[in-house]
């Protein structure tokens, strides 16, 4: 018979000796044992490995654990475009449920349980990222590392932020916005940034903690003042039927009020997320003498934003564009084709894929590259 003292070493074994050790192995194992004691010996497991996901030393997999009642486990998150494409094991006799994961080193993902069709954090993860319906578990390898903003208090800094309300007669109504203005902002050769999204970049994002860091650790980027709209009809105003009616917004009204309250014109750039994207991208092969560069994240790459950025002088549009290996999948192709006409056309462009989804946390650990490459000194 398998002795229970062997089992609980190669049990302990996940964290020290037995580096790479299969976690099925080690279930198998729990799994030979008689059913008296299955469940000890599975509540000893989950008492010395408390926190998911558990990571196999030398490995880049990671063994995910779940202690609890229910007849399915799923397992959701980026990598599985958020459908529940990932059953969990259960071991019978006892309440353990296992699966084992395997990702890059520098992999930061979101994710969830779903039990019985109810979605769920992880309740043996500490670590969670907002999104914009609620927080998801996060799931971090051993090379990732958060962005050294991400760590500062709320508040702006050294970043003054002014909350604005503005009228949309080209859409109906009007809504409030956030102004993020650096230090230095009201030098004579400012520049502004358009945020699209830009409450979320504001309150999940951390945009001025990031422009407070760069401020400080970076004086060669020539911060903008970033002026941070949400979307009202995010849909239609972004991406289909309000574009042009959000691009008269934009020109017509909104420029012209920002310019007049922080000075003299100066020049725009555009950033945004998803639908964000496309509405930057739109923006820019539409409006040519607004706008001369943009920070695409995740962007949904429509065919007539394709053909129309292409239709531009390549000298007047500088573009940094992201996507994650774990984002959307019916975007990234679009992101790809966008990317391929960039280098055929002759555009400055950084293109920056990282193993993350499509997520508030992978447009965050952005912020600093993007405005590091789009607002340089040395452009």
């Amino acid at each position: 018979m398998f002795r229970m003292t062997t089992l609980l070493c190669t049990l302990a074994a996940i964290g020290t000796a037995t580096a790479g050790a299969s976690p099925r192995r080690i279930v198998c194992e729990l799994e030979s044992l008689p059913m008296p004691q299955r469940q000890p010996a599975a509540e000893r497991l989950l008492a010395d490995h408390p926190v998911n996901p558990v990571r196999l030393p030398g490995t880049d997999s990671f063994l995910m654990l779940y202690a609890g009642p229910g007849r399915d486990l799923q397992l959701v998150g980026d990598f599985t475009d958020w459908q529940p494409r990932i059953p969990l094991t259960h071991i019978q006799g006892t309440n353990l449920w296992y699966h084992e994961l395997e990702f890059p080193g520098d992999v930061r993902v979101d994710y969830k349980f779903v039990r019985d069709g109810t979605w769920l954090l992880d309740p043996r993860n500490p670590l969670t990222c907002m999104s914009g319906f609620g927080p998801n578990s996060e799931l971090r390898g051993a090379a990732y590392r958060e962005p050294p903003f991400a760590g500062a208090p709320d508040g702006a800094g050294t970043c003054r932020l002014d909350t604005l309300r503005i009228q949309t007669p080209q859409l109906g109504g009007a809504r409030t916005g956030v102004v993020v203005v650096p230090p230095g902002g009201d030098r004579p050769d400012r520049r502004y940034l358009l945020v699209h999204d830009g409450l979320e970049y504001v309150s999940i994002a951390r945009l001025a903690q990031a422009m407070t860091w760069l401020a400080a650790e970076a004086p060669d980027v020539r911060l903008p003042i970033c002026v941070c709209i949400p979307p009202g009809r995010r849909t239609e105003e972004y991406a289909t039927t309000l574009q042009d009616e959000f691009g008269a917004f934009v020109v017509d009204t909104l420029i012209p009020l920002i310019e007049e309250r922080y000075g003299e014109r100066g020049r725009w750039g555009t950033m945004g997320p998803s639908y964000g994207g496309r509405i930057c991208l739109h923006l820019a092969h539409t409006y040519p003498d607004h706008f001369d560069r943009v920070a695409a994240m995740s962007p949904s790459v429509s065919t007539r934003e394709h053909q129309g950025i292409a239709g531009l002088d390549p000298a007047t549009l500088k573009f940094y564009v992201n996507w994650g290996r774990y984002d959307i999948q019916r975007l990234i192709p679009g992101c790809e084709g966008f990317v391929k006409m960039l280098d055929n056309k002759g555009f400055e462009h950084l293109v920056d894929v990282r193993p993350q989804g499509h997520s508030w946390g992978f447009w965050r650990d952005a912020l600093i590259p993007a405005l590091t490459y789009l607002y340089s000194e040395t452009e």
